[in-house]
């Protein structure tokens, strides 16, 4: 015979396995969503960034190609006037008079190469000696502008040695105009939480211009800050390699992180190319996914020890369910031979009279019967609707008892009706007989031998009062299958059935065990 599982649980086993498969098709397209977007919002944040940052450094080249040779032209100035004896304050003056923001600067350096003199106050004595290499074979041309932090500008620098003088002059020249659009920039670096760090540079003949629009100011370079220039532009340079553009995860200590590298030539100057840098903080993004996986992980591990325990219980429930089958195909198979002992018994009673025999026959085919009955309405109960119908109580407990007497009797019993008031109710006969042949069937069953069991009607109440063994667990003996006596015999049925008529009518079932007294009250609406 195959095997298959009860309709229940394979409804339920089915909806958890596709639970489980939502679970995870869930998980992966809120992964695969987040990944995206962050991927796309790091992508768009990188190129407004790229663009705002082009065009600034564009237009300041521009800039930059256009007044180089007034540099130059200031910067001979400047020379033949320290030539002339002329101070420094009065040489930056005459620089700056056909200017409103000032944008030369000048510093004298001694051969130390450390500032002696500046227009600017707080850069004397400022040690330039990590530049010596620099300062070795000077040649006289003015730089390309990178982004100074102690000055918060962009700036171009000249130097040049001064005659008859160890000593060298500096002059710079302040891109002072931009400073709306690098302010812009800033406040769009810093507004953006999940930008970590942001660089770029210039690479023009083997010069690492700066361009890290720091909005921090500085001392002027100092020697580790241009060493990590130089290793960042080249470290950028050595991952693009033949490429424009490259992106890498790299987690450092506890902390996530995504970097993406960009290069790109300047519109300005053929062999001058703009490098970019940014660094992006993907904690945040992480624990995201982490508490996805969490929360994915948890449901599938709920769903996964559901199924194991359908498939743990399976046996059980297939085991009630063929029990439930069997009960049904005994009722047929029991009916016939049931009718025909009776019967057969009835005419041996009226042909020979009745003796223990008959009696003991007789009690065992009407506790048969009783049996049948169970079955039959368990079989019958959600099929049938049964009719409601005024109830004489009293004539009906007398009817039961009369009948149970005798298999009370066999079995060295006796039954005990008391009854103090008539009581009408409104119930299905069949339903009734039910609750009140199981309850003195049940009473027979687990009394001592030759105790008396009472029947109690007064007002709406009805008792059933039996000697027997205490009982444990009141509320479970109303189970289906569960019985406290393994050793007495029976299917667990009969207090199941009485239950479900109880729960039908709202009758309110009360269980008392003491000194050896087992009652059972119910109070009848």
């Amino acid at each position: 015979m195959d095997i298959k599982l009860p309709k229940s649980s394979t409804i339920l086993f089915i909806n958890i396995f596709i639970l489980l498969i939502f679970t995870i098709f869930v998980y992966i397209l809120l992964y695969k969503n987040i990944s995206l977007n962050k991927s796309k919002n790091q992508e768009v944040v990188f190129y407004q960034i790229k663009e705002k940052s082009s065009v600034l450094l564009t237009k300041i080249l521009y800039k930059y190609s256009l007044v180089k040779d007034k540099i130059l032209e200031k910067n001979s100035l400047a020379v033949e006037l320290l030539k002339s004896g002329f101070s420094l304050d009065t040489i930056y003056n005459e620089l700056n008079k056909e200017y409103e923001n000032n944008p030369f600067n000048l510093y004298i350096l001694n051969e130390n190469l450390i500032i002696e003199d500046s227009s600017i106050f707080i850069d004397i004595c400022q040690d330039l000696s990590y530049e010596k290499k620099d300062y070795a074979n000077i040649i006289t041309s003015v730089s390309v502008p990178e982004y100074v932090s102690e000055l918060q500008k962009f700036a171009s620098y000249i130097n040049t040695k001064i005659p008859n003088s160890k000593k060298i002059l500096q002059l710079s020249f302040s891109y002072n105009e931009f400073e709306e659009e690098l302010k812009e920039l800033q406040n769009f670096l810093n507004d953006n939480k999940d930008i970590h760090s942001y660089e770029s540079f210039i690479s023009f003949d083997n010069y690492i211009g700066n361009f890290t629009f720091k909005d921090i100011k500085s001392t002027k370079n100092r020697i580790d800050d241009i060493e990590m220039r130089f290793q960042k532009a080249q470290k950028v340079l050595n991952v693009l390699q033949n490429f424009n553009y490259q992106s890498y995860d790299e987690k450092i200590e506890n902390d996530y992180f995504h970097i993406i590298y960009s290069i790109q030539d300047s519109p300005i100057f053929d062999k001058v190319k703009l490098i970019f840098y940014i660094t992006f903080n993907e904690n945040a993004y992480h624990e995201d996914i982490l508490n996805i996986r969490l929360l994915s992980s948890i449901i599938f591990i709920i769903g996964a020890l559901t199924i194991f325990l359908i498939y743990r219980l399976r046996t059980i429930e297939l085991l009630l369910n063929y029990k439930d089958k069997f009960i049904a195909h005994s009722i047929h198979e029991i009916r016939t031979p049931l009718s025909i002992i009776s019967i057969n018994t009835q005419l041996r009673e009226k042909l020979f009279g009745s003796d223990k025999f008959t009696n003991k026959i007789e009690g065992a085919i009407r506790t048969l019967e009783n049996s049948y009955e169970d079955m039959t309405f368990l079989h019958t109960k959600d099929k049938i609707e049964y009719e409601i119908i005024d109830i004489n109580l009293k004539r009906a407990l007398e009817n039961r008892v009369k009948y149970f007497d005798t298999i009370a009797h066999t079995q060295n019993r006796i039954i005990k009706l008391d009854i103090c008031n008539n009581y009408f109710l409104k119930m299905g006969k069949i339903e009734l007989n039910r609750l009140v042949d199981n309850n003195i069937s049940n009473a027979i069953k687990y009394s001592y031998i030759g105790s008396t069991i009472n029947i109690i009607l007064k007002d709406n109440i009805l008792e059933f009062h039996s000697n027997g063994q205490k009982i444990h667990n009141p509320k479970g003996i109303f189970k289906r299958y569960k019985r406290e006596d393994k050793n007495t015999g029976g299917h667990g049925l009969g207090l199941a059935i009485v239950s479900d008529i109880c729960k039908k009518y709202n009758f309110k079932i009360e269980v008392e065990s003491q000194d050896s007294i087992n009652t059972f009250r119910y109070i009848l609406s």
